[in-house]
């Protein structure tokens, strides 16, 4: 009798053996399930550096505009005059003349055309300067914006 409940056991416990393989099996995954990282398309890298080269513009003309308004604030003597308009207190839009041009893996030059609120353009090279900077183990994307004035800057009245 002991061999017998021996036996049924034994039984019992490779059937459960192979129910619990079946259910151990991989589900199928789709591949839309998994999320990738892709580059960065030039058209959201473009529309990053349009926002932060008009917001370092118009940092740059209301500087200036402060400087005008109070004579106490002294400007840099190093700050260049970027634009050939005195008027100018507002950026309208900001538009990227042609293709970036890359000088090194972190500089990016590019033909910079600006509007101005009162109906006046000009034109401008900006050089973008990128950066990877580590904080806790999370890496950080970090920009910079120059700007140079260029020699034949046209003026519309």
């Amino acid at each position: 009798m002991k061999q017998f409940v021996y036996l049924i056991v034994l039984l019992i416990i490779t059937s459960c053996a192979n129910n619990s393989f079946k259910n151990m099996e991989a589900p199928e995954i789709s591949e839309d399930n998994f999320f990738t990282e892709d580059e960065a398309s030039f058209a959201t890298l473009e529309d990053a550096y349009v926002v932060l080269v008009s917001e370092k513009l118009q940092d740059y003309l209301d500087k200036q505009i402060l400087v005008n308004q109070h004579p106490e604030f002294i400007a840099k003597e190093d700050t260049p005059v970027l634009f050939t308009t005195k008027k100018a207190k507002e950026i309208r839009q900001v538009k990227f003349i042609g293709q970036p041009e890359i000088l090194s893996d972190s500089i990016t030059k590019i033909i910079t055309q600006v509007h101005f609120g009162n109906t006046q353009t000009d034109t401008i090279i900006s050089y973008i300067t990128t950066s990877e900077t580590l904080i806790d183990g999370v890496r950080f994307k970090t920009s910079k914006a120059t700007f140079e004035r260029m020699k034949s800057s046209k003026k519309t009245d």
